[in-house]
């Protein structure tokens, strides 16, 4: 399973829709529990400080936040507003710097996490120049590294590194023909025919892979957009549609065809959109069991008749595979149904677009700058980013696990490593006392959540074995020549897996990642080295900001051991139910509560939270601070308020309003400015810290209380 639970999304220059993705069909319905105001909150005086403006399509509503104003909005912040930790914590602790950051060009955010992940970055920029690194992985990287700075080839080259694939495509007249295409590996290399292949760690028996039958993306971003559209699909459509007609024109088609073989994908994307998932559906903590739908091979040629989805899979390589996993079978048979020759110039518009489209960020300069103008028409970043930052991100990201050992072999951090990892285990023991406390669980359900706990594995900083490169060779190959050889790598790689074993030491996500993460397949919380920079970490800081940046995290990744999702897997991960049917439904009860709460909660006028979405990342969020709080509870000693303002300072960001929207409905966490004040107002001791009572906007009465754990 390619799904994570991710703290938060370090750094991007393209449309992050969250931290958590997968894919797509329409199975579940949406249940919301609503409600009139939030319990025993008023609304902060310091919303009344922000000059409401009229919304348009260019200035959008992004003011008139209840009960705080969204401080993640650069233009909601003035230097003369009213601060206090009574009425908005957030905005207390993270004022100025808020007032004074800036988002560099071609961003879309700047953050701790982005500060965090700029401290790496200079690290790794000099790794991928360092001549004295003689490790075959580090010559990996700096080939590639190089190949993607390499301007001079890359203008020469202009579009002639897709045209053989171009051509390809164009030359298809019948449904054969297309058929024909979609069954050779060689000619559709990064070309998106609908379905594609992958080996995935089985949810029923982690520790074996199973085939996945993947559905492509949209271009809209979301399959509800093309039934109901909001702003962030009219940004969408508008930006993909201005980037193919620019790269359809460079390959000699007029505006008018452009424009029809456009419309004829999103047409043909809107069918496939009616029966996929969305990104709300993806958000539910019941899709990875609503997704486990398993297929032998003769029901697998049933869905598919059409369609050469058998052929596919044994000209892939995968034809010895013995299990299938079909997480959307109702798209897999609209597919099927679309493939005729009527839908056959459609399809190759699907294709032709896509292909180029997501091309073009790596052919010559005209084309990439067309690519990040895209970026930044649906992100509202402006400017080009750096090109050695960008080559840098390209390379950590296509090339984790070799990036990750280059950074290892330029800089020891076994030590680091050690010290991280005994904070988990600390952290881990308090998790203990937390559940051993939990009186509105039975016995029996409480010795499984601390049997799981017990078998929780720590990856802290980096994994303890590696994937093997030895076979791949990038020196002397230009851009594009780099990236077919890595994707026919990582293909070889995904067959070899087939009806294979997991090896649960190894994962894929860069170490440089300023992130961290819970896999609840293998029951393993994963601490990066990308993250471990101010705010949230650094040598000789005090107990309390120590617990108040990387602790919090660390409780956060335990926590989604026992959200909504990860409460699904048991100590294995494996999808197994670990609960006493009573106390389960007490754990949805309380998860109800929570929802209910957020959905209460205006971020700006007209918009609410989305409570339903974000209740996994939301639970994780208190059981993080609640397991830090029960691990300090006997230190007469201890700082609280240096530990409560230090968690606060963790989250400080500000985003482009695009980008704030997009999180607010595709994203699974809450947004910054509340996981720190919803977060924090459920504990006695952060309100008696600061003399928070009934009638400050920080107070929340006990009974009104959401914390689940």
């Amino acid at each position: 399973m390619k799904k994570k639970s991710l703290i938060c999304l370090a750094m991007t220059m393209v449309l992050v829709l969250g931290g958590c993705g997968s894919s797509a069909g329409k199975a579940l319905a949406s249940s919301q529990t609503t409600g009139t105001e939030i319990p025993n909150s008023k609304a902060t005086t310091t919303q009344s400080l922000v000059t409401e403006t009229a919304a348009s399509e260019d200035n959008p509503v992004s003011t008139g936040g209840i009960p705080w104003i969204n401080s993640n909005i650069k233009a909601n912040i003035t230097d003369d507003m009213s601060l206090s930790p009574k009425e908005d914590f957030y905005l207390f602790v993270n004022h100025d710097w808020l007032l004074k950051a800036e988002i560099p060009d071609g961003r879309s955010r700047h953050s701790s996490f982005m500060e965090a992940f700029d401290t790496t970055k200079n690290k790794g920029l000099a790794v991928l120049t360092d001549e004295n690194l003689k490790s075959h992985e580090a010559a990996l990287v700096q080939s590639f590294y190089k190949a993607i700075l390499n301007w001079d080839a890359r203008n020469k080259a202009g579009l002639d590194p897709i045209m053989k694939t171009v051509k390809k495509i164009q030359d298809i007249k019948t449904l054969e023909d297309l058929r024909s295409f979609i069954c050779d590996p060689e000619q559709n290399l990064h070309v998106s025919t609908l379905l594609s292949l992958g080996n995935e760690v089985s949810k029923d028996d982690s520790s074996k892979y199973v085939l996945t039958i993947h559905t492509g993306a949209f271009t809209l971003k979301d399959p509800a957009e093309y039934k109901n559209r909001t702003e962030l699909g009219d940004r969408c459509y508008k930006a993909y549609l201005q980037k193919a007609k620019s790269m359809l024109k460079r390959l000699g088609y007029q505006d008018d065809e452009a424009q029809t073989m456009f419309d004829s994908m999103i047409d043909l994307e809107a069918r496939i959109a009616d029966v996929s998932y969305t990104r709300a559906d993806e958000m539910d903590p019941n899709y990875e069991r609503i997704t486990n739908n398993h297929y032998d091979a003769a029901k697998l040629a049933d869905l598919s008749s059409s369609y050469p989805l058998m052929d596919m899979i044994k000209s892939f390589g995968y034809g010895q595979a013995e299990d299938f996993v079909v997480p959307a079978p109702e798209v897999v048979k609209r597919i099927d149904s679309l493939f005729t020759e009527d839908n056959l110039e459609a399809m190759k518009a699907l294709m032709l677009i896509h292909y180029v489209s997501d091309s073009a960020s790596s052919l010559d300069r005209e084309a990439y700058e067309l690519s990040v103008k895209t970026d930044n028409m649906i992100s509202g970043s402006s400017g080009m980013p750096d090109d050695e930052l960008n080559a840098y991100n390209i390379t950590r990201t296509t090339l984790p696990n070799p990036m990750d050992q280059a950074f290892l072999e330029k800089y020891d951090c076994r030590e680091l490593k050690k010290t991280i990892h005994k904070i988990c285990e600390d952290l881990v023991d308090a998790y203990h006392v937390l559940l051993k406390e939990e009186n509105w669980l039975s016995e029996e359900t409480k010795n499984k959540a601390i049997e799981k706990l017990d078998t929780l594995k720590i990856n802290a900083v980096y994994p303890d074995k590696w994937i093997d490169y030895s076979s791949l060779n990038l020196t002397g190959l230009s851009y594009r020549q780099c990236l077919d050889a890595i994707a026919e790598f990582n293909r070889t790689l995904d067959v070899s897996n087939t009806n294979g074993t997991v090896d649960k030491d190894t994962f894929e996500l860069s170490c440089l990642e300023a992130n961290a993460f819970y896999n609840p397949l293998n029951n393993s919380i994963n601490i990066l080295i990308g993250i471990l920079n101010d705010p949230f970490y650094h040598e000789g800081m005090s107990k309390e900001e120590l617990l108040g940046g990387i602790g919090a995290l660390i409780g956060h990744e335990i926590s989604h051991a026992f959200d909504t999702q990860g409460a699904q897997f048991d100590k294995d991960g494996n999808m197994k139910n670990w609960w006493q049917e009573d106390d389960y439904k007490a754990f949805q009860a309380r998860a109800d509560k929570l929802i209910s709460y957020y959905n209460n909660i205006t971020v700006w006028e007209g918009q609410k939270v989305l409570g339903k979405n974000i209740q996994t990342e939301a639970i994780a969020d208190m059981g993080g601070i609640k397991s830090i709080l029960y691990s300090v509870k006997d230190r007469k000693d201890f700082d609280y308020q240096a530990f409560f303002k230090a968690n606060a300072a963790i989250w400080r960001a500000i985003i482009t309003r695009n980008i704030e929207y997009s999180l607010l409905t595709k994203d699974p966490h809450p947004l910054h400015y509340l996981r720190t004040n919803v977060t924090l107002q459920q504990y006695d001791e952060f309100l008696d810290t600061f003399g928070i009572k009934e009638g400050d906007t920080m107070y929340l009465a006990p009974e009104d209380r959401i914390n689940v754990w």
